[in-house]
């Protein structure tokens, strides 16, 4: 028996091999030089995400399937790759705050972030049922670590305990769910799943009901969230930011290729979908309103932008895959910027993560009392920010005449009025009068303050020139198919 050779790109593989090796040269270095400051290794992380990008650059408006079909560098990963590294590179500036006490070695976390966002740009570029679990397990394995690496320990490792538990449970039934897709069509191939989705046989049902529970846990979409407020809360600040949006832009990459490549408009399978979205809208928003801690407070938020995102899937059209992109990068933007404020309060400790520490913030540190407010305000929808219009692209995409898209369209108008509150409290304690003083914090240092300027950039931009991005994006849904 004659065993094919296996066809290889090596253009399209080319931004993760860079990077890898980015990672590599931060381990070595960190191996050779035990010395090694943090701000060396994490800007070789950072000199690692841009090399990356660059080799990017050939590939756009491109479409290449390599490794046999498992594997496709088009136009439907290059930004969700963009978006990746984007978010890495913050994260890396973000760290550069952390204490020496803080828990494993430098070189380890960044090269652990930097594996983490490869296992996303496998998910972004996967093509088949296999290359979709490896991507996941690769970046679920390294947030699992990363996970347990903040300060105090006992309350980190508790909260990797629990990810590490729940996450496999949910592996558990992604892979369960694939062998019955594979079972039901004959190929691990994503593009054969449209027959099988036709016929809505009883084995592709169960199948993708359970493949959309693995996906729904690590989206956090209601009822698979519970495991997110803990997590978020016990993660250093740097991967908590990480988690919320990495980990959002890699599933949401490979939830909208499989809707894109298996279902049609109107196809009955999808409304279990709308109804986790319904739920996530509600559950993230309305469980939002008594948190006073800002890392979980933005763990329900986080549930509730995911139910957001869905709802561009509505109607598997070009336009929604446009406004999913659109509202992922609004949503990176604003999420990357807010954690980058309590980052640089703190001075990379955890003290500006209660929401008592922000009374009276605005008469003490100004501009970064302004800045939390506009990530706020994009995160709640309020005009001129990118959030607002994200949110009216996805409010167009719901109302395509069916029940559930109206259904869709009511919830996320009533969450976008819970978020009103829920963001607001945050930013009337800024502006409320001072009792007390709040913790002392330098916060001088450059890095986080780049990180906080491209979220505002972002935030502002995306918001008050929107064309820009969004109508760059119709063609991106050719390449789902």
């Amino acid at each position: 028996m004659t065993i094919a050779p296996v066809a290889i790109s090596w253009t399209a593989l080319a931004p993760m091999v860079v990077l890898a090796c980015g990672g590599l040269v931060v381990m070595l270095v960190d191996l050779l030089s035990r010395s090694a400051s943090r701000a060396v290794l994490y800007g070789i992380g950072v000199v690692s995400c841009i090399a990356a990008f660059a080799a990017m650059l050939p590939l756009y408006g491109r479409s290449i399937v390599t490794l046999n079909g498992a594997f496709a560098a088009d136009r439907f990963s290059w930004t969700f790759d963009a978006l990746l590294l984007f978010t890495l590179a913050l994260t890396f500036l973000l760290s550069s705050l952390r204490k020496a006490d803080d828990g494993g070695s430098p070189g380890s976390y960044a090269a652990l972030l930097i594996f983490c966002t490869i296992g996303g740009m496998v998910m972004a570029g996967a093509n088949n049922l296999i290359a979709v679990f490896l991507g996941i397990e690769q970046l679920s394995l390294a947030l699992y670590v990363l996970a347990g690496t903040g300060f105090p320990r006992e309350s980190s490792q508790e909260a990797a305990l629990k990810y590490v538990l729940l996450g496999s449970l949910a592996s558990g039934f992604l892979i369960f769910g694939s062998a019955l897709l594979y079972g039901a069509d004959g190929s691990m191939a994503l593009a054969a799943l449209a027959k099988a989705a036709a016929s809505l046989s009883p084995l592709f049902v169960a199948g993708f009901a359970l493949f959309l529970v693995g996906l729904g846990f690590k989206l956090a979409l209601a009822p698979f969230h519970t495991w997110a407020p803990d997590i978020y809360e016990g993660s250093p600040l740097a991967v908590t930011a990480f988690m919320a949006v990495g980990v959002k832009v890699a599933t949401f990459a490979v939830l909208a290729r499989v809707v894109y490549a298996a279902f049609g408009h109107d196809s009955p399978a999808l409304v279990a979908l709308w109804a986790i979205a319904i739920l996530s809208m509600l559950v993230g928003n309305f469980g939002a309103i008594r948190q006073r801690n800002l890392k979980r407070l933005m763990a329900f938020s986080s549930i509730a932008q995911a139910g957001y995102i869905v709802v561009a899937l509505n109607g598997v059209n070009r336009e929604g895959l446009s406004a999913m992109l659109f509202y992922l990068a609004a949503y990176a933007f604003t999420t990357m910027g807010a954690f980058g404020v309590m980052a640089l309060l703190g001075d990379g400790s955890e003290s500006y993560a209660d929401l008592d520490a922000y009374r009276g913030l605005f008469f003490k540190r100004p501009w970064p009392a302004a800045l939390m407010a506009l990530f706020f305000f994009s995160l709640a929808g309020i005009p001129a920010t990118a959030g607002f219009y994200g949110k009216i692209l996805l409010l167009q995409l719901a109302f395509n005449g069916t029940a559930w898209g109206v259904a869709m369209a009511v919830t996320l108008v009533l969450g976008t009025l819970i978020s009103f509150y829920v963001y607001g409290k945050v930013v009337w304690n800024m502006f409320a009068a001072v009792e007390g003083e709040a913790p002392a914090a330098s916060g001088n240092a450059i890095a986080p303050w780049i990180a906080v300027a491209a979220g505002a950039l972002g935030t502002i931009v995306f918001g008050v020139l929107p064309q820009t991005f969004y109508a760059s994006q119709p063609f991106l849904a050719a390449a789902a198919k």
